[in-house]
């Protein structure tokens, strides 16, 4: 069963009720998130490319930071400030997550996929590599799921979440 999944009679009264909310709502269009981000951050000092080129020296048993190399290179092509920007981190944690230094939590993982624009066998790959995980039957990550699947930035699923009432994805793990 997958309750994401237009007109699923089999779904929960609540999971219809709240799909029916999501989908009424407004989303801001990414050229608008665009010029919401270039107006609130300062011009940018670091403009580099990502690059993932030396995940060779990295641990093997690193795997969780040498899966996320690889969607980034896949999947991104822009700076890390843009990328830190897009998945509403800061660009020391996201250095130090980058090296191997920290492991991200739940919330920051979640964001950086919804950032990259990963679908949801990719998220859930990457949450698992840290023993997180997503359940269908939770408000929020049920939200988070829908958002995953329609390919909502995490600044849209914190809207979202706010409007019905539900704690925010953000730097707070």
């Amino acid at each position: 069963m997958n309750p994401l999944a237009e007109n699923n009679e089999k779904s929960p009264l609540w999971m219809q009720e709240l799909l029916d909310q999501i989908k009424s709502m407004t989303f801001i269009a990414d050229d608008e998130e665009a010029v919401l981000h270039r107006c609130l951050m300062a011009p940018d000092i670091c403009e580099a490319p990502l690059s993932y080129d030396k995940l060779e020296e990295l641990d093997e048993e690193d795997d969780f930071t040498r899966e996320l190399g690889k969607l980034v290179n896949a999947k991104w092509t822009g700076t890390k400030r843009e990328l830190c920007e897009k998945a509403l981190l800061l660009e020391n944690t996201f250095y130090k997550i980058q090296a191997g230094k920290r492991l991200p939590g739940r919330d920051t993982t979640i964001c950086l996929a919804l950032a990259l624009g990963l679908n949801m066998q990719e998220t859930k790959r990457l949450l698992g590599y840290l023993g997180y995980g997503l359940g269908e039957h939770i408000k929020r990550d049920f939200i988070i799921m829908y958002c995953l699947e329609k390919g909502k930035s995490p600044l849209e699923v914190n809207l979202v979440l706010e409007k019905c009432g539900l704690r925010l994805l953000g730097p707070n793990d």
